[in-house]
């Protein structure tokens, strides 16, 4: 047996489970749960339960709304190269212009003036919320999945275990990473299947950790090869 059998992991079969995209609200949710813990255990918030703190508002909703706009866009690698070079020719045309204007000045006071807050109770509401939401999503992909072996593809669905089959033989694997920030927030990306006698691909969106789950459908794929290549009858040489 050879170093490269001996090493070679069998994979039986790959599970693997697209998401929503509400699962990309993850960061919001802990924001919520961070404002709610600290805003119940300060003073301000044990004082001043219907008002709340501002400074805890505006974090929330900086991170609300960037989480939000990654949400919406898809953002591609060109894309996001724009993004950070505006926002960095905004940075600087900000401090050039601070020379003469009190630019700077002017929009701390503008962020500082802005009275946003939240009670300790809608960030536990939201906290809540945003669990009975993730715990459904959870639950839904145990019902709803593809499972990739040797010779099919299985796509699970319903409560009732409802299965639509697919050959999986001579299989090609396309991956996706189109945008950038859903990548950064769970690795995920999109996976396409071609199954040979099928006319219309497998689209799997929001697959979380792409890379991962990529890896280990070619390599049972690759091992699918092997185990073909090594049950054909040898070839015969012709005899003179």
């Amino acid at each position: 047996m050879s170093n490269n059998e001996s090493q070679r992991t069998d994979i039986d079969q790959v599970v693997v489970r697209p998401y929503p995209k509400v699962v990309l609200l993850y960061p919001t949710a802990l924001c919520a749960l961070v404002c709610a813990v600290v805003q119940a255990l300060s003073s301000e918030g044990a004082g001043a339960q219907n008002t709340g703190s501002t400074t805890l508002g505006l974090i929330f909703f900086t991170v609300f709304a960037l989480n939000l706009l990654v949400f919406s866009f898809e953002f591609s690698r060109i894309q996001t190269l724009t993004l950070l070079f505006a926002l960095l020719a905004a940075v600087f045309l900000c401090l050039w212009l601070a020379q003469k204007w009190p630019i700077i000045d002017t929009l701390r006071n503008f962020v500082k003036n802005r009275v946003l807050y939240m009670s300790t109770e809608m960030y536990w509401a939201l906290v809540i919320y945003f669990m009975v939401i993730f715990i459904g999503v959870f639950i839904n992909t145990r019902f709803n999945y593809y499972e990739i072996r040797h010779n099919e593809i299985l796509h699970h669905t319903g409560f009732l275990g409802q299965v639509r089959r697919f050959p999986s033989p001579n299989l090609k694997l396309t991956k996706e990473i189109n945008d950038v920030f859903e990548y950064l927030l769970l690795r995920s990306g999109r996976l396409i299947l071609f199954p040979a006698t099928e006319r219309e691909a497998i689209v799997l969106e929001n697959v979380p950790f792409v890379n991962s789950a990529e890896r280990s459908i070619l390599e049972l794929l690759g091992t699918l090869q092997v185990e073909v290549e090594s049950t054909s009858p040898p070839r015969q040489e012709g005899v003179e």
